[in-house]
């Protein structure tokens, strides 16, 4: 009988532990799923003809439909285009296709930009990685800024690139280009008051910034040259 008495404790002190879990049951929270804007009729038939004008560059459509997506579509009056932004491998860029039309035998047709941007494009699929092209870019132009990756007409084939500028010049540089245009405005000066001509200084153009273009199918930099004035 004592037997039985401890069981039927233990029963109730089972059933007091389990009886809270049943009364407040699991809650599932669903997030809201992320839906593309609408799309009117007329930017559906943008988006249309210039997926089309894309993938007649010489990609196929289920390359077209794994690697771009719409970032905008604007359709005013002097402004329509389309702005894809186009992904692989961790690289990401915005290509704009600009609308503009011209008319033939009475019709109007669109003219599409990136038909001239991208004029041959091939599927990229292997490329370098974001950290190898930063460290080709620094070994090609040493430290640099305003890094983008973007396409670049090369031979008639759209390449995707990494370009960036050099870094600008060192304080101690500009101090030093400043105390010579002190002393030639010094020298000036000097000729004026001895009434000699003074020769209008038209201003000397700075130092090139160097440019790199690092193909990111290949890894090859290509250095370029930016001509700063005063």
């Amino acid at each position: 009988m004592a037997c039985w008495s401890r069981l039927f404790l233990v029963l109730m002190c089972a059933c007091a532990v389990t009886a809270p879990t049943a009364a407040f049951p699991r809650v599932l929270v669903q997030r809201p799923k992320v839906t593309a804007p609408k799309l009117t009729d007329a930017q559906s038939a943008m988006v249309a003809d210039s997926r089309r004008a894309i993938i007649a560059t010489g990609v196929s459509e289920e390359y077209f439909d794994r690697h771009f997506k719409i970032v905008k579509v604007v359709n005013q009056p002097g402004d329509r285009r389309i702005v894809w932004k186009f992904s692989v491998n961790g690289h990401a860029t915005n290509l704009s296709d600009v609308l503009g039309y011209y008319t033939k035998d009475g019709k109007r047709a669109d003219t599409h930009s990136v038909v001239s941007t991208l004029r041959r494009m091939t599927e990229i699929e292997k490329t370098i990685s974001r950290s190898a092209a930063n460290r080709i870019m620094r070994q090609c132009i040493g430290a640099y800024a305003h890094p983008a990756i973007e396409f670049v007409n090369m031979g008639n084939e759209a390449r995707l690139v990494l370009t960036a500028e050099s870094a600008r010049k060192t304080a101690r540089h500009n101090e030093k280009e400043e105390r010579e245009r002190e002393a030639r405005e010094r020298a000036n000066k000097s000729q004026n008051n001895q009434g000699a001509d003074v020769i209008e200084n038209e201003g000397d153009n700075g130092p090139p910034i160097v440019t790199g273009t690092v193909d990111l199918q290949s890894g090859k930099c290509t250095q370029g040259r930016l001509t700063t004035t005063p």
